[in-house]
């Protein structure tokens, strides 16, 4: 999920370290504002991602055990909001440079993954610190990595995280 004032390329930009990795399906809508809808009240994006997850399941063999979401900047927290509350849906979450999570319940256990550049200006590091901090101390599972780097998503980062999705 691509971060503010971004699009479906952007989203599909920031997972680019991974094109190549075998046996992954990539989805990337786009918000139907200029970032994801939750941050303003009503939700109008669930059905936007509803319909982008049947197409992929429709036009390619899809294990539904084996569904992430993942995102940067905003659409990072996008994606910790939807896993979080939808956990039986997605097994995991992949928050790139996230800025919160806003649940008002959760369901299911997804795994985790998190990473945030130390030089962050847009969404300090601090605020992935205490996503971190929350979510551990309520017993998710959660791989975070730190990396010397300002508000960007490197490849090397988008490949490590599909990777830690594909070793379950």
């Amino acid at each position: 999920l691509h971060g503010a004032g971004g699009g479906a390329r952007d989203g599909l930009h920031a997972f680019r370290g991974a094109w190549d990795v075998p046996g992954v399906v990539l989805v990337a809508p786009a918000a139907r504002g200029s970032t994801w809808s939750f941050l303003g009240g009503r939700d109008v994006d669930v059905p936007v991602l509803e319909r982008a997850v049947a197409q992929a399941m429709a036009r390619c063999r899809i294990d539904p055990r084996l569904v992430a979401v993942g995102g940067f900047s905003d659409g990072a927290s996008y994606a910790l909001t939807l896993g979080l509350t939808n956990g039986d849906l997605f097994r995991a979450v992949i928050a790139l440079s996230p800025g919160g999570a806003h649940t008002d319940s959760r369901v299911g256990a997804p795994r985790i993954f998190v990473a945030h550049g130390t030089g962050d200006q847009v969404l300090p590091i601090e605020l992935s610190d205490a996503i971190v901090r929350s979510l551990r101390s309520s017993g998710y599972s959660v791989t975070y990595r730190r990396f010397a780097g300002v508000h960007e998503v490197r490849p090397e980062i988008a490949r490590a995280a599909v990777r830690w999705f594909l070793r379950r």
